[in-house]
């Protein structure tokens, strides 16, 4: 699990209690200002802790996943935004025969407690354009709750530096023919 954080140490004991389970955990810190690495540390102390080189999510990830030696990645925020308690729900496709699971807040299972309406709206825009460039049916396009195959980052030849990183991969995986799943996340 590769976790971004920047000024996280009140959440990272909320997505602490709700993680268990994985055989590595990586937390990229960008720089905080709080006790983010701190707590990190106390919570997870076999985890792996990361510096990131430069500004913005995309280069956290890229960070993270460098440092990740695990056959599956799971990239996890570390608000609390997103449950670690469904990272089965995203391996599990991963074992059988799918390269790439995204999640998607609008299927059945799925939802969210803090997407205004503006959001939604430029969220079903954007997936509704990417669908019709990809020839795809993705239900949620701007979500970053991701898992792959380790294999896939070569072929993913990822280069965003911010939080277009999540949609970067997903418009990647789709070019490269990857075998993607959509599955339910809250």
């Amino acid at each position: 699990v590769v976790i971004p954080t920047l000024n996280e140490a009140r959440n990272l004991p909320y997505v602490a209690e709700r993680l268990s389970g994985v055989d590595e955990i990586v937390v990229v810190d960008g720089l905080s200002v709080d006790d983010t690495v701190q707590i990190a540390q106390e919570l997870w102390p076999d985890a792996k802790i990361v510096n990131q080189t430069r500004r913005g999510k995309g280069n956290a990830l890229a960070c993270g996943f460098a440092a990740a030696t695990g056959d599956i990645i799971v990239m996890l925020d570390a608000d609390g935004s997103m449950d670690p308690q469904e990272i089965g729900w995203f391996v599990s496709p991963l074992q059988h025969d799918y390269d790439f699971v995204k999640g998607s807040r609008h299927v059945t299972g799925g939802g969210s407690e803090d997407l205004t309406r503006l959001r939604r709206a430029g969220n079903r825009a954007l997936t509704r354009l990417a669908n019709t460039v990809l020839h795809s049916n993705y239900s949620d396009l701007c979500y970053g709750y991701i898992a792959f195959r380790r294999e896939c980052l070569q072929i993913l030849e990822l280069e965003s530096e911010g939080f277009e990183i999540e949609t970067e991969l997903i418009v990647r995986a789709s070019r490269a023919g990857l075998r993607i799943a959509e599955v339910p996340s809250n």
